[in-house]
């Protein structure tokens, strides 16, 4: 339904003649622009952190 245009014809010509493409493309885009980083306890981000360092110790860089 967000990507539907339910104008008729000339309508939806004289606003650009739109594909869904084009109006997805829009409304990522725009998603990408509004997103705003959710907030994160201090406490935890040390956590993950300390864990993503210590996984990425423990698998080496040998690994696929």
């Amino acid at each position: 339904p967000m990507l539907s245009d339910w104008t008729n014809y000339g309508g939806w010509e004289a606003a650009g003649a739109k594909d869904a493409l084009t109006r997805a493309t829009g409304l990522w885009q725009q998603a990408l622009r509004d997103y705003e980083e959710p907030a994160l306890d201090p406490t935890i981000r040390e956590a993950l952190d300390a864990y993503v360092a210590r996984r990425k110790e423990e698998i080496g860089s040998d690994e696929p």
